[in-house]
């Protein structure tokens, strides 16, 4: 599977986002980026969930899921 560029696009924009709001810290880049990338799994995994129909003791299938398209494995 390939990387999602869009997809990588968006945690980066995201990541900015939050950088800037926070006055823009040096040497924090990184834990800006993880913490986009983990808003943006959260929401895919969601997402595939609700489209699911809800299955219960399914979440962690789903995250792992959304973790595999972030990471383009």
């Amino acid at each position: 599977m390939q990387k999602n560029t869009a997809l990588a696009e968006r945690i980066r924009q995201t990541a900015y986002f939050l950088s800037q709001q926070d006055g823009h810290p040096e040497g924090r880049a990184t834990e800006y980026w993880l913490k986009a990338k983990e808003m943006h799994q959260r929401q895919l995994a969601y997402d595939r969930w609700l489209a699911e129909g809800t299955p219960a003791d399914s979440s962690e299938l789903f995250w792992y899921e959304a973790e595999k398209e972030i990471e383009g494995k």
